[in-house]
């Protein structure tokens, strides 16, 4: 990606300034959870809506996330097929990604710890949403668990409070609290691992 003002050269994966007059300084990373329109517009009931009629329609295209692509195998690294899912996690200076399989055989949340911030990932398959927060409530680490069986229903243990997709306690003890985004994303391993080569990777308990 390029900026218009400078020329600055970014990656979009991280939001770095790799080249030119920016060179160094970084984009603010914000959470971007994938959900219905239904369950999205009774959070923000004053949603506008982008018009698909704009003067950059020729350039749309539809993306083939997941798939193969022999020229994208060249890079990163063999622990994961080249175009596997990850929710790509970075917190003080450390890389995780969490394939989005083992987060689903985990019940879609995984409790973790990675750059000493207590973590959860989730992954909703329903709307293919992968999002991480810090489990950090005012000090107390809180241990995080789907309720359903049949959808996302974030739960912590502690005080089996309901928690949105956005981080906030909407019902329980701690209604009206919220868990901190900490940068993380849906994309594909190859991308992932080459950006970020000293990435670890999640491995979940036999």
């Amino acid at each position: 990606m390029i900026d218009r003002e400078t020329g600055t050269v970014w990656t979009h994966l991280g939001g770095d300034a790799v080249q030119g007059p920016l060179q160094g300084a970084r984009m603010e990373m914000i959470p971007m959870p994938q959900m219905t329109w239904a369950d999205w517009v009774v959070l923000h009931p004053g949603t506008l809506v982008l018009s698909p009629d704009t003067e950059f329609s020729s350039r749309y295209r539809t993306p083939r996330i997941g798939a193969f692509n022999p020229r994208e195998a060249r890079f990163g690294d063999d622990r994961l097929p080249s175009n596997a899912l990850v929710v790509g996690v970075e917190v003080n200076g450390q890389f995780e990604g969490y394939d989005i399989e083992d987060v689903r055989k985990s019940g879609s949340v995984v409790n973790d710890t990675l750059g000493g911030e207590p973590i959860v990932v989730v992954y909703d398959s329903a709307t293919r949403t992968g999002i991480a927060y810090s489990r950090d409530v005012n000090g107390r680490a809180l241990e995080f668990y789907n309720a359903s069986g049949q959808r996302l229903e974030l739960r912590d243990r502690e005080t089996g409070s309901l928690w949105n997709r956005e981080g906030r306690a909407v019902e329980g003890e701690l209604a009206g609290a919220a868990i901190l985004f900490v940068p993380s994303f849906i994309t594909e391993w190859y991308g992932w691992s080459g950006y970020h080569p000293e990435t670890a990777l999640y491995e979940p308990e036999p």
